[in-house]
């Protein structure tokens, strides 16, 4: 009995052994290319003057095997999603990734180990009413090939209005966002635009963030919502409590 256990003890180790050997050789058989980040990108045309027609966002590649010191080109595609309602439009949404004004800015430079892919899109009026949805995967080319499974797509979600942005991307804990300000809604988001007069976005969160300023904007909120609800002239005319949504009986707006 204790020959057989050693015996398998050993073969379990080979097999180990063999694994981690083919995972590093599948990374060191050629160059490769994969995503720094696979979460989904928001942005909005929505804080932006009219003549504000194009706007960019861009995709951190990171290169796996040895530098060059020439010039590689990285290939971004869009991919069908099954059962998204609003897929981005080449040409319409955005600049199709393969348009030649993009070429010379789908690379990775000399001697670098990752560059910003730009994602160029366009203020369509659909943009004011719908937000449209761009999911691109990389693909392989005679310069790389393909990294990680899980690390090859993301998606950019964008419109001509408010949109969640990455802090308050969800409504459960992963998004630090939601233990100051709650559930949200596009009506909340408004009401904070509004009473703030500033960007409501991620770069608003995080300058509080870093300035320990969130409780006191938390409150400032609260009482001015508070001075909303209370407001005769909005109890009168139907918009005070405010609600998320137009709907009778829809929940209402609150902050923690």
């Amino acid at each position: 009995m204790k020959r057989l256990i050693y015996f398998l003890i050993i073969l379990l180790a080979a097999a180990v052994t063999s694994c981690t050997k083919t995972d590093y050789l599948y990374f060191n058989d050629s160059a490769r290319v994969q995503l720094n980040d696979t979460s989904t990108i928001t942005s909005t045309f929505f804080y932006e003057p009219n003549t504000v027609l194009r706007d960019t966002v861009y995709i951190q590649v990171n290169t796996i095997g040895d530098v060059s010191n020439k010039e590689r080109a990285v290939k971004l595609v869009q991919v069908v999603e099954p059962g998204v309602l609003n897929p981005a439009v080449p040409g319409v949404h955005y600049v199709a990734m393969d348009d030649p004004a993009l070429k010379h800015m789908m690379v990775v430079k000399g001697n670098q180990v990752n560059a910003m892919i730009p994602v160029v899109l366009l203020r369509d009026a659909s943009l004011r009413t719908n937000s449209f949805r761009l999911r691109l995967e990389l693909a392989g080319n005679d310069q790389f090939g393909l990294g990680e499974k899980q690390s090859r797509s993301c998606a950019v979600v964008f419109s001509d209005r408010l949109e969640r942005f990455y802090s308050w991307r969800t409504d459960t804990g992963v998004s630090p966002a939601v233990s100051r300000f709650g559930k949200y809604s596009t009506r909340k988001h408004q009401f904070m635009y509004d009473f703030l007069k500033v960007k409501i976005d991620e770069a608003w969160y995080q300058a509080l963030a870093a300035t320990g300023a969130l409780d006191n904007y938390k409150n400032a909120l609260k009482e001015g919502l508070n001075e909303f609800n209370s407001n005769p002239a909005n109890i009168a005319n139907g918009t005070a409590p405010m609600r998320e949504t137009n709907v009778a009986g829809s929940p209402l707006v609150t902050f923690p």
